[in-house]
């Protein structure tokens, strides 16, 4: 049997127990091949989680759990078979006692399969174009979010759900490349893995983009609830709206219940994100999407202080507007903080708000103030502008460069 991980073991005991009930430490010790102070350290976390309960010499399942919340033999197949769960704790050597990593995130998102074409320009309705490249590639908001965040040093859990189509494989290896520590992929039967269509003009950087959600939109709430210790552990929460609407507001509920800061890209925009915002402790719309949550055009500096000044009084604390080449705009505790757009040799935009999302949560993870954050992530984005692909996130190194150019 190869080593398991830590969150490999810990499904394994979930799983041993829904079948026996009861098991002492010695018996898990023996079967899993490891020491029995391993064993007490996992089991230590799982009581923490609500999961089990410890007695003298062994455990057993906490008393009301409801054991088929857990997809236990799913979970337990993909560990096994994909190694796709890495330990988000550590063990001190020293001490033997379980410690939480730094920078705890969670993003609950989309993967979709990006395929691209590069273009002179947009082409007229019903004209045809000759392409001058095109790709197929890793994306979706949540994963290229989740990535971003990793590149810039947070401890990533990434929930996601694909299909069993051509595509899965492809999003196992791309998600097992990027440096992300947990990664959770649930496989749907029954509908594909999300693509996006990309048109990318050469001659503005721009891009128009058609997404089919596909697994994305079969999100439940039994996969939720699977994921849930993961979520319950997590100091920041962050989701976008490329997923099953009703699985993501389960998922916040469970973070803002456990006390995460729960931070919300509202993009696609969605006509029921009003029923979020109650749970919603930070909101990063672009200026469409704060027009649309608002009825408030934004097209200047003005406009999109209104507009940020609206959203604060639905409830929201902390707003966040992106403005593409003219900076970030931030409001917190009723001031307002201009972030300059930064020069930068634009070829794709494609993922550009991505970039900053996932380098906006991990700065904050790491205890930075919302104006740091955001400047760093700033930053962060004007680098990935650079760059061909939705996917292709810059490495953290270089941003001290462009903050100081």
């Amino acid at each position: 049997m190869n080593k398991l991980s830590q969150n490999e073991r810990r499904a394994v005991i979930l799983k041993l127990l829904s079948t026996h009930k009861q098991l002492s430490n010695l018996q898990l010790s023996n079967l899993l091949a490891v020491t029995t102070k391993t064993v007490r350290c996992d089991l230590v976390k799982l009581e923490e989680d609500a999961l089990v309960k410890r007695i003298h010499g062994g455990v057993t399942l906490s008393a009301g759990l409801d054991i088929t919340k857990y997809s236990f033999d799913a979970m337990l197949a993909e560990l096994i078979q994909h190694h796709s769960l890495s330990s988000s704790v550590e063990i001190d050597s020293n001490q033997g006692k379980l410690k939480k990593m730094k920078h705890n995130v969670f993003v609950l998102g989309s993967f979709n399969v990006d395929i691209v074409a590069n273009l002179a320009r947009f082409p007229q309705p019903g004209e045809t174009m000759h392409s001058s490249s095109s790709s197929i590639g890793a994306g979706g908001k949540g994963a290229n979010q989740a990535y971003a965040a990793a590149k810039n040093g947070a401890n990533i859990t990434f929930m996601a759900k694909i299909g069993t189509d051509q595509f899965s494989q492809f999003a196992r290896q791309h998600l097992s490349s990027t440096g992300i520590d947990n990664t959770i992929i649930i496989e749907s039967s029954t509908s594909p893995t999300g693509t996006a269509l990309i048109y990318v003009s050469e001659q503005a950087g721009e891009n128009m983009i058609a997404v089919n959600e596909g697994a994305n939109m079969t999100m439940t709430a039994e996969d939720i609830y699977s994921a849930k210790p993961h979520i319950i552990n997590t100091e920041l929460f962050l989701t976008q709206l490329e997923t099953n609407f009703d699985a993501i507001k389960l998922a916040m509920e469970i973070a803002k219940e456990h006390g995460a800061k729960v931070i919300l890209n509202p993009a696609p925009y969605h006509n029921r994100i009003p029923e979020l915002l109650p749970l919603v402790d930070m909101l990063t719309p672009n200026e469409t999407e704060a027009s649309l949550m608002t009825g408030i055009e934004v097209t200047d500096l003005d406009s999109a202080k209104q507009a940020a000044i609206a959203i604060n009084a639905l409830g929201v604390t902390s707003v966040v507007i992106t403005r593409g080449g003219d900076g970030v705009l931030l409001y917190e505790n009723g001031q307002f903080t201009q972030v300059d757009a930064l020069k930068s040799a634009v070829v794709d935009t494609t993922g550009a708000g991505d970039a900053f999302n996932g380098a906006l949560v991990a700065e904050l993870a790491k205890g930075k103030t919302l104006h740091q954050a955001a400047k760093y992530a700033n930053a962060y984005a004007s680098l990935a502008v650079e760059r061909f692909g939705a996917a292709n996130m810059p490495d953290a190194s270089l941003v001290a460069a462009r903050l100081n150019a």
